[in-house]
C-alpha cells in the first residue's frame, strides 16, 4: 500500500524560444489504496501530472512522493497503462502478462499462478494462448492492465486508457478495472475526460485547469463500491457529472 504526496509541484518546459508551464504550482493528497480521476480540458496539465508521478518526468520545482519514498525516476513500485496498446505482438496473452515477473525474476511456477489469477480477474482465461493480432481492442486492453497489476505495483498510473474504445467496449473494460481493482486494492490515479468514467471509477474526482494548470477542486464521489452501470441513470451521479460538467465549462472559458 503506498499514499502519494504532491507538493507545490511545477514542470516548465523551456526552449531558446520558448518557455511553457506544464503545470504550476500543484499540490494534491492521494490516500494508499484511493481511486484519483483526474479531468480537464486539453493542455491543464493532466497527463504531464501523471508522467511526473510516473518518473518519466522531473519537476522543475516542488517534489512527489510515493509511500516514504521521494519520485526520482520509473520504479517497480508505479506501473502504467497508455491509451495506446502496449502488448507484445510476438507473445502469448499469458506471456503478454507474465513479461514484467519474468524480467523481476520470479519463479517460474509463481509467475504461472499469479498469471492464470489475473487473467481469470480480467474474464480473458480462455485467451490464455491467443496472440494479439487475434483479440479485439478491448481485450488487448484487459492485457495491458493484468500485466500491468502481475507485475506488483503499490500504484497503477492510468493515462486515458479506453479513449479509443467505443462506448459498449468501453462501459465493458470500467467493469473490469472496477472488479480488479476492488478484488486486489491499490492506489490508481486515472487520467480521462469522460465524466461519467471518471465518477464511475473514482473515489474522488479532481478537475484541473489550464493557465495557469493545475488543480481546480476535488469532488468526493459518495457510491461505494460493487458499482454497476445503471448507477449513471440516478439523480445523484447525474447531479455531480452536470456539477462537473459546469465547472469545466468555467475552468474552459476562464482560460480563453
Amino acid at each position: 500500500m503506498a499514499d502519494i504526496s504532491i507538493d507545490g509541484v511545477s514542470k516548465v518546459f523551456a526552449t531558446a524560444r520558448k518557455r511553457t508551464v506544464a503545470l504550476n504550482e500543484t499540490s494534491l493528497a492521494i490516500a494508499s489504496n484511493e481511486i484519483i480521476c483526474i479531468v480537464g480540458p486539453s493542455g491543464c496539465g493532466k497527463t504531464t501530472l501523471l508522467n511526473l508521478v510516473a518518473g518519466f518526468l522531473e519537476p522543475t520545482a516542488g517534489s512527489i512522493s510515493v509511500g516514504p519514498r521521494t519520485v526520482r525516476g520509473p520504479g517497480a513500485d508505479r506501473a502504467v497503462v497508455f491509451q495506446s496498446d502496449a502488448v507484445f505482438p510476438w507473445l502469448t496473452v499469458a506471456e503478454n502478462v507474465g513479461y514484467g515477473m519474468r524480467m523481476q525474476g520470479l519463479a517460474r511456477s509463481e509467475r504461472a499462478a499469479r498469471t492464470e489469477r489475473y487473467l481469470e480477474l480480467v474474464g480473458l482465461s480462455d485467451f490464455r494462448g491467443a496472440y494479439p493480432k487475434e483479440l479485439s481492442g478491448g481485450m488487448r486492453k484487459r492485457v495491458d492492465l493484468a500485466r500491468a497489476y502481475a507485475s506488483g505495483p503499490e500504484v497503477l498510473l492510468l493515462d486515458e486508457p479506453f479513449g479509443a474504445l467505443d462506448l459498449f467496449t468501453k462501459e465493458a473494460m470500467w467493469l473490469a478495472v472496477d472488479g480488479v481493482v476492488r478484488a486486489e486494492p491499490k492506489t490508481v490515479v486515472f487520467v480521462t475526460h469522460d465524466i461519467e468514467e471518471a465518477l464511475f471509477l473514482g473515489d474522488r474526482v479532481v478537475v484541473m485547469t489550464p493557465r495557469p494548470a493545475r488543480v481546480h477542486s476535488v469532488i468526493d464521489v459518495p457510491f461505494g463500491t460493487g458499482r454497476d452501470l445503471d448507477l449513471r441513470a440516478g439523480p445523484e451521479f447525474q447531479a455531480l457529472r452536470n456539477e462537473i460538467a459546469h465547472t469545466l465549462r468555467e475552468v474552459h472559458d476562464d482560460a480563453a
